[in-house]
């Protein structure tokens, strides 16, 4: 079963250099990067709303969503500006930069919240491997972007 979420994460980032491939050149169309990120997430708003049918997951009470924490919604102004961020930045430093660049990014956070058990991740602490990992992946994003 483990395989299946490495082929899963694996396809993820296969597809996520394509969907920033995509957004922009939505936005080069129609001349908007605003607008095309709006398109991108009503897109996926509809596929997930079908999914919502077709798997019959329940929908939660109103009163649910009134007591969950706030900051839970930040999920998706993140998404929001991940989109927006590829969309105008991919063409000005390149897509297999951004890639490295968001990469870096995730390191160093999943570094961080994985050390600390936040988000209600299992706590993982550092280690000299998950280090040195980390930054030989690190020196790639260097590389990568500077040649």
């Amino acid at each position: 079963m483990g395989q299946l979420y490495i082929l899963l994460a694996l396809a993820i980032g296969f597809l996520l250099p394509i969907q920033v491939g995509i957004n922009t050149e939505l936005a080069q169309r129609i001349s908007s990067p605003i607008t095309a990120s709006l398109f991108s997430f009503a897109v996926g708003a509809i596929s997930l709303t079908v999914c919502l049918f077709i798997f019959r997951d329940p929908w939660p009470g109103f009163n649910t969503l009134i007591i969950i924490p706030k900051w839970l919604w930040l999920g998706g102004l993140i998404g929001a500006f991940a989109v927006f961020g590829s969309i105008i930045s991919g063409p000005k430093i390149g897509l297999l930069s951004l890639v490295a660049f968001v990469l870096a990014g995730q390191l160093l956070a999943s570094l961080i919240l994985d050390h600390y058990g936040w988000l209600g991740f299992p706590i993982r602490e550092l280690s000299l491997g998950r280090i040195s990992g980390s930054a030989l992946l690190l020196i790639a994003v260097v590389l990568i972007h500077k040649y």
